[in-house]
């Protein structure tokens, strides 16, 4: 099967196929992002779910350069795949100490070694721009987590081994601020996170200068 798209003159062709081994479900999505070890499978996460997610402010906004919008999501999850206790390092703690509480350079300095992509699981949301007239347009506060696979090691990112999934609010309600720089329209996109399966929501934010 192939779908073609021609836009502004530009031709492109999308293929598909229904050969089973290219089929893609929950279990291939959450060993692919790293959530499970290799073979992992049981009936649990067979059945397991995505988070659902509830937002709490209109999906278009009017906003102003220099004004902070409040991001507000509701977020709930069946609590799989099992929260990472403490990092790749493990520990209950995102960074290796010592018995005395200091932190344990050598160990910091030599993350620990993997064979394939591993990713803590924990239940986060957390925001980015997908589409902004401007590069740096935007900034978040707080900072928010990264939605791609940045295995630096104190990267503020799941696949890093110093990572720790923050604390669940009590009433399931992720807020955060984002402040606009230029004017334009901006995409937002919300994900919502539990290590194996994302859910994602978009905000459209039309920016102008502030009126004199």
């Amino acid at each position: 099967m192939a779908w073609t798209v021609r836009v502004n003159g530009v031709e492109k062709v999308a293929y598909g196929t229904l050969r089973p081994d290219y089929f893609v479900d929950n279990m291939v999505i959450m060993s692919e992002t790293g959530a499970l070890g290799p073979g992992s499978s049981n009936a649990a996460l067979r059945a397991h779910t995505a988070p659902v997610v509830e937002l709490e402010m209109n999906t278009e906004i009017d906003a102003q350069v220099g004004q902070p919008v409040t991001l507000s999501a509701r977020v709930t999850d069946d609590g799989l795949p099992r929260r990472s206790g403490g990092g790749l390092f493990g520990g209950g703690g995102g960074l290796p100490v010592t018995d005395d509480g200091t932190l344990n350079l050598n160990r910091a300095l030599r993350p620990p070694s993997r064979i394939t992509v591993q990713k803590v699981n924990g239940l986060h949301m957390t925001w980015h721009i997908y589409r902004a007239p401007v590069a740096g347009g935007a900034s978040f506060n707080p900072a928010q987590i990264a939605t791609w696979e940045d295995t630096r090691p104190y990267s503020n990112s799941p696949w890093a081994s110093s990572w720790v999934a923050p604390d669940l609010p009590e009433d399931d309600r992720w807020v955060t601020e984002v402040t606009f720089h230029q004017p334009g329209t901006y995409v937002l996109q919300g994900r919502a996170d539990d290590g194996g399966l994302f859910t994602d929501s978009r905000v459209t934010v039309r920016v102008s200068r502030p009126v004199l």
